[in-house]
């Protein structure tokens, strides 16, 4: 990181703020060009989790090629100036890479939806087999991650 003023480094910070983030934006690679998608998703004991269709061009690519990268947005706030060049952003964020897996197991895509509902604040608990069987579901287990901060002046 450029500024290393701004970099959080402290692992249970990095991870407390990635629970409170909604969304998740991934980056994906299709063997020919980079494909980004914004997805709902849940953190929980080193791997971030998500739901998608079990066809169309996120799974494709996680299926050829399991390594992603991603970007979450826990705080923002644009600080507006009179001159465009004064213009500024507080922000805390999160990025961080890993390699993703589809899961199969019944009970494993149960437990992931359910970080993912928990992070959400929504219900968790059994999921109808037949959901479960169109759903996908995918942990991504992180190998890295960090934070950014350029909190506004006290």
């Amino acid at each position: 990181m450029r500024k290393a003023k701004r970099e959080i480094k402290d692992k249970s910070l990095v991870e407390a703020l990635l629970r409170r983030c909604r969304i998740l934006h991934l980056a994906l690679w299709d063997g020919e060009r980079p494909y980004a998608v914004t997805v709902n998703f849940g953190y929980a004991e080193g791997a971030v989790f998500f739901h998608c269709a079990p066809e169309g061009r996120k799974i494709e690519c996680l299926r050829k090629n399991g390594l992603v990268s991603f970007q979450a947005v826990a705080e923002y706030e644009l600080v507006r100036q009179v001159k465009g060049c004064g213009y500024t952003t507080h922000y805390k964020s999160i990025s961080g890479f890993g390699t993703a897996c589809e899961l199969a197991d019944p009970a494993e895509k149960t437990a992931a939806l359910n970080v993912i509902m928990a992070q959400h604040e929504g219900p968790t608990g059994e999921y109808p087999p037949e959901v479960l069987e169109r759903t996908a579901v995918v942990r991504i287990d992180v190998r890295e991650m960090t934070g950014k901060s350029n909190p506004a002046p006290e």
